[in-house]
């Protein structure tokens, strides 16, 4: 039976009673000890570990709110359920508060003690769940998990990990593709708030007349669609981080209210009369010019400073092509454990239109190459002919002196684009690099625009 996979600590100093509890219950099918005192549900914590405790709450010795305060510092997840006679219902009440699960009052019937009881076990599994996978969450969008080896994109990531336990705002610029919301969810995972909600909206994905009621909520008859109350984002997103995905589209009016809301730390729902608290750290991302677009008088600068207390700029991939290969190889594993299919080899064809290929969409473009290629490839080899039209074509070949004279390039933008393409070509290294282009490793940084390295 389900039941026998949980230990629960039966606590009351009326032995009779404890004998009955842990006969109703291991009659369910559960795993029942008890204790006579408090002292010695302690120890039976410790030493058996079980899903949940059950203590009367008037004891003599360790009352049931003294043990419940031990338990809550030994073991701070495991749930109680307390048991008191009808005269105390407003102690067990103070009892929850303190942070038991529920109360059960005297006299009670075995099917009233085992639904509880079910219901406790339910929701320590669901938040044991839940912890675990916030872990993975946490684990999967760490720093570590980024793939980035070009210095463009290590100097972005250290900042992030500057800035990710402070309450500071954040602004995310960068093309589409280029990995913001990925930034958002590391920056969330790294910081105190990381076992709290992380709730991205994307402000252009919804209607402008919907979008307040979205973020702020409303109460119900608000407007004449509003059946019932609804909860907005941001209160939602309590404790947590609000993730505003191309917020330079919100209509100006909102962005006054967006505005308040950051200032004074209080939500009004649409229609409500009074203003909630909410504790949320907002980042935002855009793929525009804000600064231009405050110019244009399509964004309000107040609102833009608020939200760019930092701002990160996100490179596109065509200027950190050494991210590509790298890039690449994590791309292949996942479309391939996707596909359930070996890992494929790249030809070195198909390697050369990958790293010349410019990937106006960024890493998202990147990605749904690789998903293709994987899944069109034979004899697990990816070549060119697997690559889509655009990556595999003429045009994305390395540049040639016809393209360079079509394009007017200078002689310094030339070497740039060729440097690159041979950096990319063997994965970043940059001795490797030098070393093929006959110039020392000073060369090449000037050549690539950076700083050298110390």
């Amino acid at each position: 039976m389900e039941g026998e996979r949980n230990t629960i600590v039966v606590v009351d100093d009326d032995r009779e009673m404890a004998s009955v509890l842990v006969e109703i219950l291991g009659s369910a099918g559960y795993r029942a000890l008890a204790a006579n005192s408090g002292t010695d549900a302690l120890n039976l914590i410790k030493r058996e570990r079980p899903e949940l405790v059950i203590t009367d709450l008037r004891m003599v010795g360790m009352s049931g709110h003294q043990l419940q305060a031990e338990i809550k510092r030994v073991a701070p997840n495991l749930p109680v359920i307390i048991i008191t006679a009808f005269g105390s219902i407003q102690t067990a009440v103070e009892s929850m508060k303190l942070g038991a699960f529920d109360y059960i009052t005297k006299p009670f019937s075995s099917d009233e003690l085992l639904l509880v009881v079910s219901r406790a076990l339910e929701d320590r599994n669901l938040r044991q769940e839940i912890r675990r996978l916030r872990g993975e969450l946490a684990h999967s969008y760490g720093l570590e998990n980024i793939i980035a080896v070009s210095r463009k994109m290590t100097e972005v990531l250290e900042i992030v990990g500057q800035i990710a336990d402070s309450a500071a705002s954040v602004l995310l610029a960068g093309e589409s593709g280029t990995g913001k919301e990925l930034i958002a969810r590391a920056l969330h995972f790294r910081s105190r708030r990381q076992q709290n909600p992380f709730i991205p909206v994307n402000c252009a994905a919804i209607p402008d007349n919907l979008l307040e009621s979205e973020l702020f909520g409303h109460v119900k008859g608000a407007f004449t669609d509003a059946r019932q109350s609804k909860t907005g984002l941001f209160q939602a997103a309590r404790g947590g981080t609000l993730f505003l995905d191309e917020v330079g589209e919100m209509p100006l009016l909102l962005q006054a209210k967006l505005l308040r809301v950051i200032e004074d730390k209080r939500v009004r729902p649409v229609g409500a009369t009074e203003e909630t608290p909410v504790d949320v750290r907002v980042v935002s991302a855009t793929n525009t010019d804000l600064e231009e677009a405050i110019s244009a008088g399509r964004f309000r600068a107040d609102l833009y400073y608020r939200l760019a207390t930092v701002t990160l700029v996100l490179p596109p991939l065509r200027e950190r092509p050494e991210d590509i290969m790298p890039l690449v190889k994590h791309f292949l594993a996942r479309a391939a454990a996707e596909a359930g299919r070996p890992i494929p080899e790249v030809t070195a064809e198909a390697v050369a239109c990958l790293t010349h290929y410019p990937w106006p969409g960024n890493i998202r473009e990147l990605q749904n190459a690789i998903s293709r290629a994987v899944i069109l490839c034979r004899n697990d080899r990816i070549t060119r002919a697997d690559l889509p039209a655009k990556v595999a074509g003429g045009e994305t070949q390395s540049v040639t002196i016809e393209d360079a004279v079509n394009r007017r390039l200078t002689i310094d933008q030339l070497e740039r684009e060729y440097a690159r393409a041979i950096l990319a070509a063997v994965g970043g290294n940059k001795s490797e690099a030098a070393t093929v282009l006959g110039i020392d490793r000073k060369t090449l940084y000037r050549k690539l625009g950076e700083p050298e390295a110390n």
